[in-house]
């Protein structure tokens, strides 16, 4: 039986109604506590957060909230990896279905396999390089680059294993990671309209960002606009 982990930090009270909505809407829906990187020691994070493993080097120092959440993935893939269906689904805790997230579910389960990672989106930032399928409004593609987020994805057995066994340290977000098609080994398709929004905003705010100066958010900006052109043109060759 496909099995969906929705990854949650039970301190986020304000979103239990957001999780119970996910673990009834998704297949085999179940709750998957979330690793709270805010509760880690240095030497904790220093173990598995290595700064410039990979190339392009990536131009930021992790947050422990971004080190928790790379590791909360890392649980779910392991359980997908390990568990008995060929593939499962990843959820975090701020997603919210919308009108035709149906057809979109449907869609991703007739075409997923255990190689499979396909993606459901926050917006439209993906363009197709090759088109897989169509289901009333939903289209299924392989994107020219991977976008960011990691909000909902379903996940294939084989696909996790190596996600979870190349993981052990890591140097960037793991939605950055998961960018690098070439590195992981693990290709990715996405759906669009994914038919998913984030309720983030008005149930307790994210657990990610940070607010920042005004000058290191454009030091920040610079830096990643230096990053995204090297993914870009990585994934032209990908």
């Amino acid at each position: 039986m496909t099995k969906s982990y929705v990854i949650h930090l039970a301190a986020s009270t304000a979103r239990t109604d957001l999780v119970s909505a996910l673990v009834q809407t998704l297949p085999g829906g179940q709750v998957l506590d979330a690793v709270d990187g805010r509760k880690m020691s240095a030497q904790e994070c220093a173990q598995v957060s290595v700064p410039h493993l990979l190339d392009p080097r990536y131009p930021f120092p992790l947050m422990p909230s971004e080190i928790g959440c790379f590791l909360s993935h890392r649980k779910a893939w392991k359980a997908i990896a390990e568990g008995e269906a060929d593939f499962g689904f990843v959820a975090e805790d701020d997603v919210v279905t919308t009108d035709g997230f149906a057809d979109a579910l449907q869609i991703a389960l007739d075409h997923a396999d255990r190689q499979s990672l396909i993606r459901f989106p926050m917006a439209p930032r993906e363009k197709p390089k090759s088109v897989v399928a169509t289901k009333g409004d939903v289209t299924l593609f392989r994107p020219q680059e991977i976008g960011l987020t990691a909000a909902l994805y379903l996940l294939g057995k084989d696909a996790a294993h190596s996600l979870w066994s190349q993981s052990e340290r890591f140097d960037r977000p793991v939605d950055t990671w998961l960018q690098m098609r070439w590195e992981t080994g693990v290709d990715s398709l996405t759906l669009w309209p994914s038919c998913i929004k984030s309720a983030a905003a008005s149930h307790g705010g994210s657990t990610i960002q940070k607010k920042r100066s005004r000058m290191d958010q454009l030091k920040r900006t610079w830096h990643r606009t230096r990053y995204r052109a090297a993914i870009t043109s990585l994934s032209k060759g990908s």
